[in-house]
This record gives structure tokens, sequence and C-alpha cells, in this order.
């Protein structure tokens, strides 16, 4: 699994690096995800969905250890869409996904359920950072780390799309994100902004 050295103004001294996540990372993503409300966290069941439909778009920021071992810090978990903004149903998953083959789109009402493996839109569901690490400018150097990771990538894609609290649209704005205006979503009963990031 290829990893990338990450240099982090705000952790001086230490040694980060990223790297693409996998569904053998779904524990430490839990754990990562409990910087959100419980409301916007993702359950394991989901994230096990994620890891497993789209792990290319899934990428961590993890530190090193004095003892040699390293902890992730930071997440950003994805999915591929065909839309150029984030849906209700794209923060969702397919019932049975197990069971359905991996090449198959779900729609229920018209709707995409999930992961489109077709799909030239990473949609963004979750920039975490561990609340120890908050305010370091850690999450930052994470999405910055991320974007040029899609860009650098062979992924087919054209835009990332994510949706954003209205007091961290700014924080998207400086690191490349265009606001959209406000989303028709509203997950977890909060106020979002469409926000996307040409690639």
């Amino acid at each position: 699994m290829s990893q990338s050295s990450i240099d982090i103004p705000g952790l001086p001294g230490t040694k980060a690096f990223t790297r693409p996540l996998n569904k053998e990372d779904v524990d430490i993503c839990v754990n990562v995800e409990q910087a959100f409300t419980e409301a916007e966290r993702c359950s394991k069941e989901k994230f096990c969905y994620r890891l497993t439909a789209s792990p290319e778009l899934c990428f961590g920021l993890f530190v090193e250890n004095e003892d040699g071992s390293s902890t992730m810090i930071g997440h950003v978990i994805a999915v591929r869409s065909p839309y150029p903004r984030i849906t209700d149903g794209s923060m969702e998953m397919p019932e049975n996904w197990r069971s359905l083959p991996d090449d198959e789109p779900v729609y229920v009402n018209g709707e995409l359920i999930g992961n489109d493996k077709n799909g030239d839109s990473a949609a963004i569901h979750s920039v975490a950072i561990s609340p120890d690490f908050q305010g370091k400018r850690v999450g930052r150097a994470l999405v910055a780390a991320y974007m040029k990771y899609l860009e650098n990538g062979c992924f087919g894609l054209s835009r990332a799309i994510l949706m954003a609290h209205d007091y961290l649209v700014n924080f998207y704005e400086s690191v490349g994100f265009k606001n959209r205006g406000q989303s028709e979503s509203s997950f977890a009963g909060g106020v979002w902004y469409d926000m996307d990031y040409d690639l």
C-alpha cells in the first residue's frame, strides 16, 4: 500500500504520512469518526460498505508513534457518484449490499443509492480529524493532500463534491472548493452548502 510523507506545520517534529484505506481499516475509521456528533457519524456497517465499494477514494492521515507503530488521526471517505452535487441517496448504502454484484448500481425511486462505479464525481461524505489534533491545521493538510492524490491518480473523475456546514464554507473555499449554494439535503437535520472542486 503506497504511503506518502506529509508535512503538517501545526505538528512540528511529527512524522506523518497518508495512504489509501481499505476494508481492514474499518475500526480505525470508526474511532476517528467520533469527532462528529452522533447524528452525523458514519456507522460501522456504512464504513464497511464504502471501504469495499470505493477504497481507492478513501484516504487516511497517520502519525508515527515513538514505538514505530502508527495512529490514524484523520480520514476522507468518499464514493463515486454520477451527480454534480451530494444527494441523500449517495449518503446511503444499498440494503443487502454484501450480496449484490459489485458493478451494478442500485436505484430506489429513481435515486442512486451509495456508490456508482462509473460515477465521475468523488462524493466526499466524511472529512474527520481526531479531536486531539483539531485546531492544528491538520484538516487543511489532509484535504490538500487528498485533492493532490485525486488529481494525480487515474480515477476517471472530473470533480470532487461535498456538503459543508456554514462555518466550514470558508475553510473549503481556502483549499480550492467553490460554494454552489445551500444544499437541498437536510442530512442530520442541518443546513448544508454544496461545494465542488474541479479535477
